[in-house]
């Protein structure tokens, strides 16, 4: 067993590039020493670009199905105890215009789905997958490269073995030891602390039904931490209690803790109780000298929880350099490529994890704050002032490749047509009038997209292109109205994509397999210009990082 590429861990940045790479028809072993997804749920949100690459892996209903939708639970509550006094709350959805205005973002919907039953979910789907393999129970021991590609050294029940392949993505966690055997160094900022999760079941609907919300924050005088929501039609939840210096170890009173956070008796189950230090982690390369190790995941960064953004930026990681790697094998993209992968990536891992840590010091603020019991407009604007902590399109669909800085408003997303940016989402329909978004034209290659009027010499472009490289391109024009032609031609109902993409006449889109804008494209040479932007989007990338003019 020879495969293209191998992935060490399968967690969900692990997971994802196997879905990735699959879908790009690339052969992939995945090789985990776990037999079975952990039974602790770890994360619990997965973003709205997260739910957009499930949706593109066909993944997303089953997520959905294993977990609980956003909106059924868009608020964070701040208690006294579950079962004591309101504080207030932050509504995450106030009103149905901002909830229309959410919907008309993107095709997907975030949700609450915990780590290990997306995991579940992710794993399960890889037998849909042709060539692409996972093994279980298989502990990898060393990593070696050479000339022609990589080994991996790894004993499995039945015994050791060498396993051969074109590149290496280590997904192995936080505490995997490969990184260090490819020259790839861990880097950590200072902790914010130490956290203690306690996992449990208790049906706490009496207090809770009706008011459904994302996580609760809890301040009382015996403790200050924050109830997440797991599963609550499963009466499952997380208590996360941040540790002072001075705690030592607390798993044994993980069930008084859980009594003071509810505040009333309730028959509780502990699952589960694990203390962890919160901090950021970093790497000093996200690609080994050799150039056959990549890190993504865990492996290449972890954050405070504050946000949620650590199991997601490692799905995103894989997703970004599944495309490439996939480019590359099969000969349409040249090796460079390959280094834009963690130039495009760090930087959005370093704002997120900078994020994450404004998240947890403002919320250690607020705690303050509450429990010396202020009035109630002091704590009113303590509520609000979480806000970037819980709501987040902003950061979840604007960050951008290319940019500085990466991110620019956390809470609103302002849809972009720019180099690096995610392209912005809008239905068409095609032939048989099916909706289309237009995060859904790119496939396994590039998406060209274009008004009407100048549909056919972009067309042209296209196919004068094919005859000079093989880099896959397909040319869309957008016609008016719900009207539809050949396959290549979409209708735009509402005419707001041709608007928001074709601003200018005879303006064209490229957008990359990723769904990330790789060029605009004025038009006045559309051959020239479409040949530039493919040749420099699939050799350094610096397409991204320019607007043609």
């Amino acid at each position: 067993m020879s495969p293209r590429v191998a992935v060490v861990g399968a967690g969900p940045a692990g997971l994802a590039a196997a879905h990735a790479l699959g879908r790009h028809g690339v052969e992939t072993v995945v090789l985990e020493k776990r037999t079975r997804p952990p039974t602790h749920p770890q994360a619990t949100l997965v973003n709205v670009r997260t739910c957009e690459i499930l949706r593109e892996f066909g993944l997303f209903d089953a997520a959905l199905a294993a977990g609980t939708p956003l909106e059924q639970a868009a608020r964070v509550r701040f208690l006294t105890a579950v079962a004591g006094t309101e504080l207030g709350r932050l509504e995450l959805i106030e009103d149905t215009d901002k909830l229309m205005r959410l919907a008309a973002q993107s095709p997907a919907r975030p949700m609450l789905c915990p780590q290990n039953r997306l995991q579940e979910v992710l794993g399960a789907g890889l037998a849909e997958l042709p060539g692409v393999t996972l093994i279980t129970g298989a502990t990898v021991d060393a990593v070696s490269t050479g000339a022609d590609g990589a080994v991996l050294e790894y004993t499995d029940g039945t015994g050791a073995h060498r396993l051969a392949a074109d590149y290496v993505l280590l997904a192995e966690g936080l505490h995997g030891t490969l990184r260090a055997q490819a020259g790839i160094t861990r880097t950590a900022g200072p902790p914010l602390g130490s956290l203690l999760d306690v996992h449990f079941h208790a049906d706490l609907g009496r207090w809770l039904g009706g008011a459904e919300s994302v996580l609760s924050w809890i301040v009382n005088r015996e403790l200050r931490g924050v109830l997440i929501t797991v599963s609550p039609d499963r009466d499952e939840w997380l208590l996360e209690i941040p540790l002072a210096a001075a705690d030592g170890d607390r798993t044994g009173e993980a069930a008084a803790l859980v009594a003071a956070a509810i505040g009333a008796p309730v028959e509780v189950e502990i699952r589960g109780a694990r203390t962890w230090t919160m901090g950021s982690t970093g790497i000093d390369r996200w690609r080994d000298r050799s150039g056959r190790i990549f890190a993504l995941g865990d492996a290449a960064h972890t954050f405070p929880p504050t946000g949620g953004f650590g199991m997601n930026t490692g799905i995103q990681d894989a997703h970004n350099l599944a495309w490439k790697l996939a480019a590359v094998l099969a000969g349409w993209a040249d090796e460079r490529l390959l280094d834009t992968y963690g130039p495009e990536r760090e930087p959005v891992a370093r704002f997120n994890a900078a994020q994450s840590e404004h998240n947890a010091r403002a919320m250690a603020e607020f705690g303050a704050l509450a429990l010396a019991a202020p009035d109630a407009a002091a704590l009113a604007t303590g509520i609000e002032e979480q806000r970037p902590h819980f709501d987040f399109y902003g950061q979840a669909l604007g960050f951008r490749y290319g940019a500085e800085p990466v991110v620019g408003d956390v809470i609103d997303y302002t849809p972009e047509v720019r180099p690096g940016s995610r392209v912005p989402h809008h239905w068409l329909r095609d032939a048989d009038g099916t909706p289309v978004s237009t995060l859904d034209l790119t496939g396994g290659g590039f998406a060209l997209l274009a008004a009407e009027s100048a549909g056919d010499a972009w067309a042209d472009a296209v196919g004068y292109a094919h005859l000079m490289n093989t880099v896959p391109v397909t040319a869309f024009t957008l016609l008016p109205g719900c009207r539809a032609g050949a396959a290549a031609a979409l209708g735009d109902p509402s005419g707001a994509a041709t608007a928001a993409l074709c601003a200018e006449p005879g303006q064209a889109v490229l957008v990359r397999p990723d769904g990330h804008v790789a060029a605009v494209l004025p038009g006045r040479d559309p051959y020239n210009e479409l040949i530039a932007a493919v040749i420099r989007a699939v050799t350094d990338g610096s397409s991204t990082a320019e607007v043609f003019v």
